[in-house]
């Protein structure tokens, strides 16, 4: 599905650039709305390099300001991974999470000038993931423990759809995506690239 790895980006810039385009045409002068948002759901974390795939619960807190209706600016920390597993008699744990900044965009799926309904949504930013791995067993009564924490920066990218029932409340579903770059496994030192892909429920309050 993500063969080609510059079409979701490509797409996602589009998106959002038409989004942020609806704002000089909407009907409706509000003033700016700052908003939390809170997301739960389920991430994917695909290894480019093989067929390894790995699944987790995730949580995502956003928050920002939106300038209009149309156009904003957020800030959020999400947790993808974070499990543990037995192999070969060592005890292994990985984490994966990050933090970023990016612009949003939002459109309503009817009357511009209202303030409840559908809507649709973008969002483009850049951010920092962290993948954590560690390992630790007994080999010949030798206690053996390795650690390796990592970090890449990179573009993020997401779509959404919901519903606003007020002004000032919201729920949608979000897809989100990013890619890491060249962690290393604690073990081998092995470069693992991975593809991150959560699909999650969202609230969000405006303020």
């Amino acid at each position: 599905m993500f063969k080609n790895n510059k079409t979701l980006p490509l797409l996602s810039t589009a998106l959002v650039a038409a989004l942020a385009c609806g704002s000089a045409f909407a009907q409706s002068a509000s003033n700016g709305q700052a908003f939390v948002r809170g997301e739960i759901g389920r991430t994917h974390l695909d290894n480019r390099d093989n067929t390894g795939r790995l699944k987790d619960n995730s949580f995502v807190v956003r928050g920002g300001y939106m300038f209009n209706p149309n156009v904003g600016v957020e800030g959020f920390y999400g947790r993808y991974y974070g499990k543990s597993h037995k192999f070969a008699s060592f005890d292994y744990n990985n984490d994966v999470d990050g933090y970023g900044i990016g612009a949003v965009g939002k459109v309503r799926l009817g009357d511009q000038s209202a303030d409840t309904g559908f809507f649709g949504m973008g969002r483009l930013g850049y951010m920092r993931s962290s993948y954590k791995a560690s390992s630790h067993g007994t080999i010949d009564g030798v206690d053996i423990r390795r650690s390796r924490s990592t970090h890449s920066h990179q573009p993020y990218f997401g779509i959404g759809a919901g519903y606003d029932f007020s002004p000032n409340m919201g729920v949608s579903l979000n897809y989100d995506y990013f890619r890491g770059n060249d962690t290393r496994l604690p073990t081998t030192g092995e470069k693992l690239r991975y593809s991150n892909r959560t699909l999650a429920a969202g609230f969000e309050y405006r303020f």
